[in-house]
């Protein structure tokens, strides 16, 4: 299997910390593209939505969403699930989507921010979503406090998440919000204790 992605990307990273965790390395070969934007990047000339991270399976058939992809990695893997059990499922994919509505949220406004001039900025959208990441931040820390730092595809993603909107804090302004003190302190334990975490963190 091929794996397209981004060393930026924490959808990306979501992906390959699921890798390392399920030891798959040896089937999954990582292809790291230049730019989810060059019509040139290999990843862009089969993939026809041309979206990172993409898993390209043994059969030449695409798996186009982070999600997805993590889900069949899990399965395909011999470590305990990520996703729980019956009794745990539930609360611990409301904390992956939590953690995916805030990235979804900021990558959103993020080519603006790059590629526009200030003086071209949505200003109110912008501000519309810090508002809406300050709530779900403390939604977010909520959900987190009831795992501690135990690794489920939940802390697995609102660690990616946290890490990320540190990582870009230029566009998404994270170190102003409330909660992201502990939130990185949080974080920053879980890059510790979990090696399939720590060697993917963004760069």
């Amino acid at each position: 299997m091929k794996l397209w992605y981004s060393s930026s990307s924490p959808y990306a990273r979501k992906v390959r910390a699921v890798v390392q965790y399920h030891q798959l390395q040896d089937r999954v070969e990582l292809l790291q593209a230049t730019s989810g934007l060059d019509k040139n990047s290999p990843h862009n000339q089969d993939n026809p939505l041309g979206r990172l991270p993409t898993l390209q399976l043994e059969n030449g058939e695409w798996l186009y969403n982070s999600s997805l992809i993590a889900e069949y990695l899990d399965y395909l893997g011999t470590q305990p699930s990520l996703y729980g059990n019956n009794d745990t499922r539930w609360q611990i994919l409301r904390l992956h989507y939590l953690a995916d509505g805030i990235l979804e949220n900021e990558i959103a406004i993020a080519p603006e921010k790059r590629l526009r001039p200030q003086e071209q900025w949505w200003i109110e959208r912008h501000q519309q979503i810090f508002e809406r990441t300050e709530k779900s931040l403390i939604e977010l820390k909520k959900s987190i406090d009831a795992f501690g730092e135990e690794l489920n595809i939940g802390t697995l993603n609102a660690t990616c998440a946290i890490d990320f909107l540190l990582f870009r804090d230029d566009w998404t302004h994270a170190s102003q919000h409330t909660t992201i003190k502990s939130l990185k302190t949080w974080a920053e334990a879980m890059n510790q204790r979990y090696t399939c975490l720590k060697n993917t963190f963004p760069k």
